[in-house]
């Protein structure tokens, strides 16, 4: 069994990104950031999303590019 305290939701993420809710479903449905859906409530791992900001950029929508 998971343990909640790991995980954000869909609106917690979306506000530390600085996206909207639907852009990070978005994100999700096409398996860029993986998550788990719990009686039909999105959650997110707080390690998978630390990994996924570091590489996104929310003004393009893509992941940056390190020079």
């Amino acid at each position: 069994m998971m343990e909640l305290n790991n995980y954000i939701t869909i609106h917690e993420a979306a506000k530390q990104l600085g996206i909207h809710e639907e852009s990070l479903r978005r994100i999700i449905r096409i398996r860029t950031l993986p998550a788990e859906k719990i009686g039909g409530q999105w959650f997110i791992s707080k390690e998978q999303l630390a990994i996924f900001s570091n590489a996104y950029d929310p003004k393009t929508g893509k992941r940056r590019h390190i020079i």
